[in-house]
């Protein structure tokens, strides 16, 4: 038994917990600390400690297959994981999200009744996708070298001369197990997710740190404060006024909603005009979050004298770190995924050489850590993909920014949901572009010779199509961030801001009517 290999898992394990737990104390709102949701609590701390694990059994996999098979049945343990990763995406954090809508919601008279009608029809559905598609769908075509041969050659005839031919590639049909197909589905839905959000937040998570230190709070007169306390204050009350006016267009909506036959011009109508409130209400998000981190820098400037030299400096240093992380990844694909398709021939090592150095060197833990720190910046890309797709784009997806002490636990546990999601293609993704490090691993074969080539999935996953999708999501994205840098509507004490301004020019308007 590898006892190291099973101390370290260990530590991993506890690691993951206490780091989790104080990153869920870190983001929470004040009134969410203590016991209060403290279901809504562990399931997410049990639920990023899940997507550590996942992250890192790539690892743990190459330790326990190399130089030697170790004691770890690899095949169980990814099966395992993978249907733990299934239950909490469909049913755990679910059902935490739908419970913690309702919990301080009046109208809702049964909330227990309410959240099992929705847990029901979100297992419905994704058990109706698993059992229509499997059928069709679970069978691997395995390439395979076929030889015809026209006598039987036994082992006393080996002198004589080759009596087969030459072989012929061919491939042969093989029935996967109804857990690896359920690892297949949960790749190719979280493929969505990484490669469009991943693609963005590569180019945008190092911008952004570095334009926090450029627009870092820096010490203000009390003339300009209570000037741009003044622009804050007509903003929020216009702001005010928006709030109260999409609550009468969604309570009329709903109004309008009832009574009306389904599939009928009228009820088509009230459904288009429920959009259009959601659409703007996601727009309204922004404009508050917007105005709330300006408030916030505003308080700095004034009170603190401008934000710590050591605090922008860090951030300073994130981003230039971030940088690297996100050239270091876009030469990953590029040299170890694109290049060998593209030219049929492996192309240098790069990251992987770097990986089995710490391995071969003895320095295992540091070769994870170092693994460790691509994979999870991967993740902190998807959620800030996420956040700045949603504030570009605010008709398509509501934002769920991650802020300090300001962050309720729907925000979380939806930011919480789309990880867990993204981990399963990040796994693969990893297992692809660490090719060379994931050698002779049981990852290997599940990825590369069943998942990579199930029937409808093999096109998407042997040609790259996602990880491609990625490299254009990221070069599209970092143009147009290059252009646009700040999100619409942020607010630097160097200029005014357009968005605060108009704001303010409507508020005088309303005063002057």
């Amino acid at each position: 038994m590898d006892v190291f290999l099973l101390i370290f898992i260990l530590a991993i394990l506890g690691l993951s917990i206490v780091t989790n737990t104080r990153l869920l104390i870190y983001y929470q709102q004040p009134e969410d600390a203590g016991l209060n949701s403290i279901l809504c609590k562990v399931i997410i701390v049990s639920s990023l400690t899940l997507a550590w694990m996942l992250n890192l059994l790539l690892p743990i996999d190459v330790r326990n297959s190399r130089p030697t098979t170790g004691f770890l049945d690899m095949q169980a343990l990814w099966s395992a994981a993978f249907i733990t990763l299934a239950v909490f995406i469909v049913l755990v954090v679910p059902t935490a999200m739908f419970y913690y809508e309702v919990e301080g919601d009046e109208f809702v008279k049964r909330k227990r009744r309410y959240v099992m009608c929705s847990l029901l029809m979100t297992l419905i559905f994704s058990a109706a996708i698993l059992a229509i598609s499997f059928p069709f769908l679970s069978q691997a075509a395995i390439p395979v070298v076929s030889y015809v041969c026209e006598e039987w050659q036994t082992g006393e005839e080996t002198g004589r001369a080759n009596v087969c031919g030459d072989g012929k590639a061919t491939e042969i049909e093989v029935q996967v197990g109804f857990q690896i197909y359920v690892v297949s589905v949960l790749c190719f839905l979280g493929w969505f997710f990484l490669s469009i959000f991943g693609g963005i937040g590569l180019s945008a998570a190092p911008l952004d740190m570095i334009l926090s230190f450029v627009d870092r709070p820096r010490p203000i007169t009390e003339a300009t404060y209570r000037q741009r306390k003044r622009m804050v204050g007509l903003a929020a009350g216009v702001l005010l006024q928006r709030a109260e006016e999409l609550q009468n267009r969604d309570d009329a909506g709903a109004e309008n909603a009832k009574g009306k036959r389904r599939f009928s011009w009228s009820s088509w109508q009230a459904g288009r005009e429920q959009r259009q409130v959601r659409t703007d209400y996601n727009r309204f998000k922004c404009d508050v979050l917007l105005l709330e981190e300006e408030f916030e820098k505003l308080q700095v400037s004034k009170y603190q004298k401008g934000e710590s030299l050591l605090v922008a400096v860090l951030k300073l240093c994130c981003g230039i770190i971030f940088a690297l992380l996100s050239l270091a990844w876009i030469l990953q694909i590029i040299i170890c995924v694109l290049v060998p398709q593209i030219t049929g021939e492996a192309g240098p090592p790069f990251l992987n050489s770097l990986f089995t150095a710490f391995e071969q060197s003895g320095l295992y833990p540091l070769g994870v850590a170092l693994y460790a720190c691509f994979n999870f910046y991967m993740l902190i890309c998807v959620v800030k993909g996420c956040t700045k797709f949603g504030m570009r784009v605010a008709f398509f997806i509501s934002i769920h920014p991650m802020r300090a002490q300001n962050t309720p636990l729907n925000s979380i546990l939806f930011n919480v949901e789309m990880l867990l999601i993204s981990t399963a293609a990040m796994v693969q993704f990893s297992q692809t572009t660490f090719s060379d490090y994931a050698r002779l691993t049981e990852a290997d074969v599940i990825f590369s010779a069943q998942i990579q080539r199930l029937r409808f999935y093999r096109f998407f996953f042997e040609n790259h199509i996602f990880i491609i999708t990625m490299l254009s999501v990221f070069l599209i994205a970092f143009i147009f961030f290059l252009v646009r840098p700040r999100d619409q509507g942020s607010i630097t004490f160097s200029a005014p801001d357009q968005k605060l301004v108009s704001l303010a020019d409507a508020a005088k308007a309303g005063d002057k009517c």
